[in-house]
């Protein structure tokens, strides 16, 4: 299965202890995060390198997101991190005919995860899940740096 996803510029993420009306680690402007269905990124850029720390996958990713700046243990790993800007990718994934949506979020996700895994970041995800041979291909502005335009990785039994 060739899967797509399409990335918007990174999103730098602000540190929101200093707001007294609210008990967040960090905030974002939502505004510019895509209300479609993809997959997100929380990581920190640092010189021209990038670190993804947290991989995730929603059917609407603006909300997702707005859901997980209240995850405390998620924000303690951004915030605990190295040295860097907090940043937060966000990709539309782009289904073709006959893609069923729920199965391809969960497969960028896993991708992502293997890819990110394979080169030692810090992640926080739970991981371990197994699978076989899909594609999935990224475009937009901004990724190139930081996510390779094509990823392969393996498919269970039955996907």
């Amino acid at each position: 299965m060739k899967l797509r996803v399409e990335w918007a510029r990174p999103i730098r993420l602000r540190d929101a202890r200093k707001d007294s009306d609210r008990n967040m680690v960090y905030a974002v402007d939502l505004d510019k995060v895509a209300r479609t269905a993809g997959v997100y990124i929380f990581g920190r850029i640092f010189g021209s390198q990038f670190e993804a720390l947290y991989i995730g996958k929603a059917n609407r990713i603006r909300g997702r997101i707005r859901s997980q700046l209240n995850n405390s243990r998620l924000m303690q790993h951004l915030l605990k991190a190295k040295n860097g800007k907090r940043v937060v990718l966000a990709g539309r994934l782009v289904t073709r005919r006959g893609q069923q949506l729920k199965k391809s979020l969960v497969l960028a996700e896993r991708a992502l995860i293997r890819h990110f895994l394979s080169e030692a970041h810090d992640l926080v995800n739970v991981s371990g899940v197994r699978i076989r041979r899909h594609e999935l291909a990224s475009s937009g502005n901004y990724p190139k740096r930081f996510i390779p335009s094509v990823m392969h990785l393996e498919r269970a039994k039955g996907e």
